[in-house]
């Protein structure tokens, strides 16, 4: 993906204010989709291209119902499109808000775990001090 995403401190703050309560449910959709570490285990497959089933099970190290069943609860949401050649069947990426969103959040999960290393090292090293 090489897409450049834009988020003005405007636009954050109209969200927050103008939010209804339908938004707020369908968001919150969203995050509990993407809750669960088989899907995005299945995202993280798809950002590279395009996978039939069969290599999605492979990469993932599952078995092909319980990628399936992953698959066509994304699909039903809006997550993952997908293209029938022949017998196979193609999935890709629907929603690249999605891949960014979770770049975002592995980003933050990484320097949060740096900092609270960093506050356990300092803590150690005046104990030991």
């Amino acid at each position: 993906m090489n897409k450049t995403v834009t988020i003005t401190d405007e636009e954050v703050r109209k969200l927050n204010l103008n939010t209804p309560d339908e938004m707020l449910e369908a968001v919150s959709n969203r995050f509990k989709l993407l809750s669960e570490p088989m899907r995005l285990k299945i995202l993280q497959v798809l950002c590279e291209k395009e996978h039939t089933v069969q290599e999605i099970v492979k990469e993932v190290k599952a078995s092909q119902a319980n990628i399936s069943k992953h698959l066509a609860l994304m699909h039903d949401n809006g997550i993952v499109n997908r293209r029938k050649e022949g017998l196979k069947c193609y999935y890709r990426i629907a929603d690249e808000s999605i891949v960014c969103a979770f770049y975002l959040i592995s980003k933050s999960v990484v320097e949060n775990l740096q900092d609270r290393l960093s506050w356990i090292q300092k803590i150690n090293s005046s104990l030991s001090a």
